[in-house]
């Protein structure tokens, strides 16, 4: 391959970069929303888990869609730039349709758009470091921990100082617009995507089944920091409503350190004490904390925990690519459908088990489920 080339696929990087960066900003400025946008609707934890169930549905048809037919047909870049241009006004919908059975339905779109972007976007990133022979996903998830960080950040002053929410999401709605002009007239070129054809539907290899589990059950799980932990600080330990972000702030930064050093710490230990052992640790440590019940307590340990956790979907997603025998795009779309059926089943059982059980059962049972989830990563690397 001549140098130009690779210089034009070690670039194509920044663009997913920033992709990244602006779909966890506004997804992460929306969920610190959540408590307020429940009151406005009156509605309870486990019909708000209806609403992401329905988002997990359209994310799991529309990802297996994009990784058979979309990419094979107009390629990575333009699907990504398609998906963060459609995202851009899901949020608001989400916060200003009137009624519940509009809510519902104003997930719909979102996962579309998240099913569009996402695996179009990994699909790139796997497909840059087969070129140029660097590992990047670590770095590129470390994006969507800093965008996530910097959406729950901004949502507590834009709480604070901004009246009307819609005002909020419709100027961030334009960031992303902006983000996916970026994406279409600097990613990747078409000539240099990936080439693939249009396939079938059929099941997994059996290889990355596996592999496919365990991101199910960290996409299941993930809703609980993210989604769930505002209301969790607002409800059970009595926080300020603009203080409703800090978990996801503690444990964003957590992420952002470690996957940014995690080429340096997968060098010192390796991928299995990384992925695994600092997952399990990471796990124990946060059910104490829980236990002990103080805020103060619990922030430190969050943090330690998104430290602990950052590298192993990066790792298992890895994983999976290497032990496939099929097509990039479609086999990085099978492990990321598979992941996202997470959103299926899970939001439904945390939203009835918040109700039911309490907010920290779930926090609890987080830990525990993680704990499992990282010791069988130790088993299959053993």
């Amino acid at each position: 391959m001549i140098a130009n080339e690779i210089n034009t696929y070690w670039n194509a990087r920044v663009p997913c970069f920033q992709g990244a960066f602006f779909l966890l900003l506004i997804v992460g400025i929306y969920f610190v929303h959540i408590p307020w946008n429940m009151e406005r609707l009156n509605i309870t934890e486990s019909e708000l888990g209806i609403g992401i169930f329905i988002f997990g549905i359209s994310n799991f048809f529309s990802n297996q869609i994009t990784g058979r037919l979309i990419v094979p047909l107009i390629g990575t870049t333009k699907s990504m730039a398609l998906g963060i241009g459609l995202i851009s006004f899901c949020p608001y919908l989400l916060i200003s349709v009137p009624t519940y059975d509009l809510f519902l339905l104003s997930w719909i779109p979102f996962g579309i758009s998240v099913g569009l972007y996402v695996p179009s976007a990994q699909t790139q990133i796997s497909l840059i470091e087969q070129k140029t022979s660097k590992i990047i996903t670590p770095i590129y998830q470390a994006f969507y921990s800093l965008g996530s960080l910097t959406g729950a950040l901004s949502a507590g002053y834009f709480i604070k100082n901004i009246s009307d929410p819609k005002l909020t999401f419709i100027a961030v709605g334009y960031l992303l617009i902006f983000s996916s002009f970026f994406i279409f007239f600097f990613g990747l070129p078409l000539k240099l995507d990936v080439r693939e054809k249009i396939r079938g539907v059929k099941l997994p290899e059996k290889e990355i089944l596996i592999f496919g589990f365990m991101m199910m059950i960290t996409f299941a799980t993930f809703g609980i920091i993210i989604d769930w932990s505002p209301l969790w600080l607002t409800k059970d330990l009595r926080a300020p409503i603009y203080l409703g972000g800090l978990i996801i702030i503690f444990f964003n930064s957590g992420e952002i350190f470690a996957r940014l050093y995690s080429n340096k710490l997968i060098d010192t230990f390796n991928e299995k004490i990384v992925g695994g052992y600092f997952s399990v640790f990471a796990s124990i440590i946060l059910a104490i904390s829980i236990l002990i019940f103080d805020i103060y307590i619990i922030i430190i340990c969050v943090l330690l925990f998104g430290f602990g956790t950052a590298n192993f979907l990066g790792i298992v997603l890895r994983e999976g690519v290497k032990s496939s025998k099929e097509p990039l795009s479609l086999t990085v779309s099978n492990l990321l459908t598979m992941g996202f059926a997470g959103f299926i089943f899970g939001p439904a059982l945390v939203g009835y088990s918040a109700e039911y059980f309490g907010l920290t059962f779930n926090m609890l049972a987080l830990c525990l489920i993680w704990f499992l989830n990282s010791c069988l990563l130790i088993y299959i690397k053993k």
